[in-house]
C-alpha cells in the first residue's frame, strides 16, 4: 500500500463512485488547486476556484454571473489528494452549503480509470 492509498482511505469525503453518482444527479465539480496544477490536468468539467474566494462568497466564486446556474446544487470539491478539498468542503458546510470532497482527490479519480485533461484555468 502506497502513501496515497493510505491517505485516501483515511480522508473524509466521497468515493470516486459516489462523486460520479452525485455529478450525474446535477452536483457541480469544483477544483481548488493552483492554476498550474489545474492546467496540467484536471477532471473534465471541473470549475477552477481559488479556495480563498470560497471563503468570501462561495456561490459567486463557483457560478460567477451565470444566470442559469443551479445555485442550490450540491458541490463536489477536488484537489490532488483530498486534503485541500476536504478543508474547503468543511468550510462550505459551515456556511450552510451542501458540499463534500472526493476522498483521494484527482489521484484517486485517475486511479479509478477516469480521465484527466490539460486545459486553461478559466474563471467564471
Amino acid at each position: 500500500m502506497g502513501v496515497m492509498d493510505f491517505l485516501s482511505k483515511r480522508m473524509p469525503g466521497l468515493s470516486v463512485d459516489e462523486a460520479l453518482l452525485a455529478l450525474s444527479k446535477g452536483a457541480i465539480l469544483v477544483d481548488v488547486r493552483t492554476p498550474a496544477e489545474y492546467e496540467a490536468r484536471h477532471a473534465p468539467g471541473a470549475r477552477p476556484v481559488d479556495p480563498k474566494d470560497l471563503k468570501e462568497n462561495p456561490l459567486d466564486a463557483i457560478h460567477g454571473d451565470d444566470p442559469l446556474a443551479e445555485r442550490d446544487a450540491a458541490i463536489i470539491l477536488m484537489c490532488d489528494n483530498g486534503l485541500r478539498s476536504s478543508i474547503a468542503a468543511a468550510q462550505l458546510r459551515e456556511q450552510g452549503l451542501l458540499a463534500e470532497s472526493v476522498a483521494g482527490g484527482l489521484f484517486a479519480w485517475m486511479r479509478e480509470g477516469n480521465p484527466a485533461i490539460p486545459g486553461k484555468y478559466r474563471r467564471r
